[in-house]
């Protein structure tokens, strides 16, 4: 008879078998909920040691969880109000040029416009997801510092994790969000294929949307000025100068009375030129013509 045979037979002087496991079990269970119980004391314990000790970390990441939380209503409104987390049912040519031109595509059929109101909402976006960005790295050094921190056996009860949200009043599900997505999406008409550009806005993205725009911005705005300072004293001032007389063809007015000058800029007002007196010249209407927006 082997010894489990016998363990398992024998009912006058041993507890049966299945007894002794029921009553391993609850021994167990209990010194499972006593070290629970343990840790739990363990932590609230030496919770401000552990804080004192990573002060500098501590500190950073309950500021920065603190203004991000407060600025999430925010970047959600934003991003609503841009378009930038939509899909777009398009032909697959789009989907195609979106690829090679992800900027110009998605400033094109979003709702982001050429204003500075834009600007400003794609600024905070970008900063906001730079701030993420920034805490979710020195939570992770939190983490590890808290883990340090801790014996053995309570790491084995507590949830590192749940303390570091905790500890800093950080809400789980920001350090967890995503950036933003545009799809721009083709369905054959029968339904049979599709085809597809997803582009993540990332605060690169974002910061490339951003430049275009602002370079737009500034040519419309250089332009707006550099036209309204070309007054008509201005010009006739220039044609003095230049002693009614083409600058290209050297025809003037006292060969050709009837002759129409025009005063041009050298470098073009679209490529940076300035409405200043060495920027500008006395041509015929000819040599305007050709000349066009040409240096």
């Amino acid at each position: 008879m082997d010894l489990l045979q016998y363990f398992t037979n024998t009912t006058d002087n041993f507890v049966p078998i299945g007894w002794l496991l029921i009553i391993i079990l609850i021994a167990i269970l209990i010194l499972h909920i006593f070290l629970k119980a343990y840790a739990k004391k363990y932590v609230k314990e030496h919770r401000e040691d552990i804080l004192n000790i990573n002060y500098q970390l501590t500190r950073s990441c309950q500021i920065s969880g603190k203004k991000l939380s407060s600025g999430i209503p925010s970047y959600l409104e934003y991003v609503r109000l841009l378009h930038i987390n939509d899909t777009f049912p398009c032909s697959n040519s789009i989907v195609s040029n979106a690829s090679n031109s992800k900027t110009k595509y998605l400033i094109k059929y979003t709702n982001i416009e050429h204003s500075e109101k834009c600007i400003s909402m794609i600024d905070f976006c970008i900063n906001w997801r730079k701030e993420l960005n920034v805490l979710i790295q020195n939570m992770a050094l939190f983490r590890a510092a808290i883990k340090e921190s801790l014996p053995f056996y309570v790491r084995m009860y507590v949830s590192i994790e749940e303390l570091s949200l905790e500890w800093c009043n950080i809400p789980g599900d920001m350090l967890k969000m995503p950036n933003p997505t545009f799809t721009f999406l083709y369905v054959s008409p029968a339904g049979n294929s599709q085809n597809g550009c997803v582009i993540e806005l990332t605060p690169t993205v974002l910061e490339d949307i951003r430049r275009e725009l602002y370079e737009t911005i500034s040519k419309k705005g250089h332009i707006k000025a550099e036209r309204s300072a070309m007054t008509n004293d201005l010009r006739e001032a220039i044609k003095k100068r230049d002693n009614y007389t083409c600058r290209i063809c050297g025809n003037s007015v006292f060969n050709e009375p009837n002759l129409l000058l025009e005063v041009d800029h050298i470098i073009p007002i679209s490529k940076g030129g300035k409405t200043e007196a060495s920027n500008l010249q006395t041509l015929c209407w000819r040599c305007n013509r050709q000349k066009g927006s040409d240096i």
